[in-house]
């Protein structure tokens, strides 16, 4: 009698009918997750429907996973019997197959490419420990597993985006937007690889000036102002916002890298043009989907900070100089520290065209007007901004201006100093718009030798803030008013300086305040002010 082949027959037709079954188990599992994905189930909903499943094709007592939830919370999802004892606690001691008090309990850790992303085991009555039993449990839960992981994954990655992309979100609202761009760009490359990464976006004052953060390994390498990269600075010089357009490779090609992987617009969400852009490069190999998916989304939400940002910094240009709006923007709390009304002595210039009511009547249009005063104002607020000035507001043909404010760091005497220095150079460049053919005309046909200004020049204590509900900056005082009226009484090309200015520039060692001299002291009495103005008349050399 011969039996030999039958144990080897058996096995075969038992290990035949076991891949049957695991392949149906395979393929009844992942169309159950197909489905869920499909609905938008959420985790919850997709164990409340997988569970029971698996329950009936393993006959385990109960089955468990312990994994991450959507809010990236780890949560133990269960569904059956553990023989009195938390499914959470049997599937947090060691994996495999094991004896758990009457039952056994066979777990395994779910992972994608070495990411764990949880736990998952069966309870089962009994002692299944046999290694044929335990073999054959674990070979059925590795079915389950294969296709489970991949589903948490995806939640896993979703989650940790939405996460991050939170984090981003919070780091750039830091009121300095250079420090919460710096730290957005160290938060992205503790998560993802980015070897380097250059932002270049344009100025809100400048439209032609672009400005650029360079980091290496999430640290900040080269940025426009104090750690130029030269090569950099000449190509955005050259080229300005044309670097800007999709498809441009003159900002790879400057960087010099080995392999400049990835380029992001940054679109506005108001214009058309591009606000900035995003370069990402690497010398190894490409950048992975979920990199270049946070990079979109980075790009997008710097869209509307640079929104917001240039709206901040538009709004403060009303006032200050660039260079004065950048140390303002550095500090977190700009606005309680420097921009709070506060009560200091300032110096206060107005300064109003001579006969601009005649000078009218010859601008017969209405545009014209308007293109001339647009133009002589423009150039006078950049005198008040260069000897640091504050422009504080513009009445009719009038121009107002502060020197103090923002940051209050002169003293009395460099105050006056600014002060008269900027009311010289406004005298000297209205002139000079006299050699303009279109104003000597008009000068001529009123009987003006040319275009001049009326100057008053004041020292008095103002309270100086932003005010109203569109938030200029602006001052009152009793001295605001007299230094109206002050300017009010100075004639063709004259400027008349209130006594303090003069006591106060007395034992200046600056060599043109020095050269400066002064007509008597003069009293006059104005309308709707208490005393006399106690006045000189500066005499400017030529």
């Amino acid at each position: 009698m011969t039996v030999a082949h039958t144990t080897p027959v058996a096995t075969a037709e038992s290990e035949l009918e076991e891949l049957r079954m695991l392949h149906a188990l395979n393929r009844e599992v992942d169309s159950l997750l197909e489905g869920c994905v499909r609905d938008r189930a959420s985790l919850a909903q997709t164990f409340q429907r997988l569970l029971p499943l698996v329950l009936r094709e393993t006959g385990a007592q109960g089955v468990a996973v312990t994994t991450r939830n959507e809010e990236l919370v780890q949560e133990t999802f269960h569904a059956g019997d553990f023989g009195g004892t938390y499914p959470g606690t049997l599937l947090a001691s060691a994996l495999g197959t094991r004896r758990a008090g009457e039952g056994t309990v066979v777990s395994q850790e779910l992972d994608v490419v070495g990411q764990s992303v949880g736990r998952i085991g069966l309870y089962l009555v009994g002692d299944h420990t046999r290694p044929e039993h335990a073999g054959r449990l674990e070979r059925l839960l590795d079915t389950v597993a294969e296709q489970l992981d991949t589903v948490l994954l995806l939640v896993h990655t979703a989650s940790e985006k939405q996460e991050l992309i939170l984090q981003l979100n919070h780091l750039l609202a830091n009121p300095v937007f250079e420090v919460g761009m710096d730290q957005v760009v160290l938060a992205l490359a503790q998560r993802v690889r980015v070897p380097g990464f250059l932002l270049v976006y344009r100025d809100a004052l400048r439209s032609s000036v672009l400005h650029y953060r360079s980091y290496r390994n999430g640290h900040l390498e080269h940025e426009s102002g104090e750690q130029p990269l030269p090569v950099l600075d000449a190509v955005l010089r050259a080229h300005g916002p044309e670097l800007l357009a999709r498809g441009d490779e003159r900002l790879k090609r400057a960087l010099g890298e080995p392999r400049v992987m990835e380029a992001v617009l940054i679109s506005s969400h108001l214009h058309s043009e591009p606000l900035g852009r995003i370069l990402l490069w690497s010398g190894e190999e490409g950048f992975s989907s979920y990199t270049m998916d946070l990079m979109r989304v980075l790009a997008s939400t710097l869209s509307q900070r640079l929104v917001d940002y240039n709206r901040e910094r538009t709004h403060l240009s009303k006032f200050f100089s660039a260079d004065t709006i950048d140390e303002l923007l550095q500090s977190p709390d700009y606005g309680t520290r420097y921009l709070t009304s506060r009560d200091e002595e300032v110096g206060i210039l107005f300064a109003d065209i001579n006969g601009f009511t005649r000078l009218c009547e010859q601008l017969d249009s209405p545009v014209r007007i308007g293109r001339f005063v647009d133009r002589w104002s423009a150039r006078m607020v950049e005198l008040l901004w260069r000897h640091g000035g504050v422009f504080d507001k513009m009445v009719g043909d009038c121009i107002i201006g502060l020197f103090g404010p923002p940051f209050f760091r002169s003293g009395r005497r460099e105050r006056a100093e600014a002060l008269v220095r900027a009311a010289c150079d406004i005298q000297r460049t209205t002139a000079a718009m006299s050699t303009d053919p279109e104003v000597r005309t008009i000068c001529e046909r009123v009987g003006m030798p040319g275009l001049g200004v009326a100057v008053g020049l004041n020292l008095a204590n103002t309270m100086c803030g932003l005010f109203g509900p569109n938030q200029d900056y602006t001052g009152f005082s009793r001295g605001m008013n007299q230094t109206a009226r002050l300017q009010s009484l100075a004639s063709f090309r004259e400027t008349l300086v209130m006594d303090s200015v003069k006591q106060a520039l007395e034992g200046s060692e600056d060599g043109f305040i020095r050269s400066l001299s002064y007509g008597p002291l003069t009293e006059t009495p104005v309308k709707n002010v208490a005393k006399p103005l106690r006045h000189h008349r500066l005499l400017i050399p030529d």
